[in-house]
């Protein structure tokens, strides 16, 4: 369900992740255990679309995550952050509307800003 081949991410020249292999099937269940500032966010985020590997494969259900990015499977997946945190990626704004932006078709910018407001 989930395949991961050579997966490498860095932020400048910090390398965050450098050649992740992994591969989990349909009904198994997996847990990513380390201390803080390991990658296991980052990895998280690059399975699910919200950061970008730098290279090597990522796909989900056999399609690959990078070149599948305007039909993305959002719906297909949760993530909560510990303690309750926000996607540091984000603007406020953003992480409340998130869900909104990411669709298909996504709302405008000024439509999410105002549905954060309310």
């Amino acid at each position: 369900m989930i395949k991961l081949q050579n997966v490498k991410k860095s932020f400048g020249s910090l390398q965050i992740l450098d050649g992740v292999n992994l591969s989990v099937e349909r009904g198994e269940s997996l847990v990513i255990i380390g201390k803080s500032g390991t990658g296991k966010s980052v990895l998280l985020k690059c399975i699910i679309g919200l950061e970008i590997h730098d290279s090597g494969q990522i796909s989900i259900n056999g399609k690959n995550n990078k070149k599948n990015k305007d039909t993305f499977f959002y719906d297909q997946f949760g993530m909560l952050f510990q303690g309750g945190a926000l996607f540091d990626s984000l603007t406020i704004w953003e992480n409340i509307s998130f869900r909104l932006l990411q669709r298909i078709k996504p709302i405008s910018n000024d439509e999410a800003k105002e549905n954060a407001a309310e």
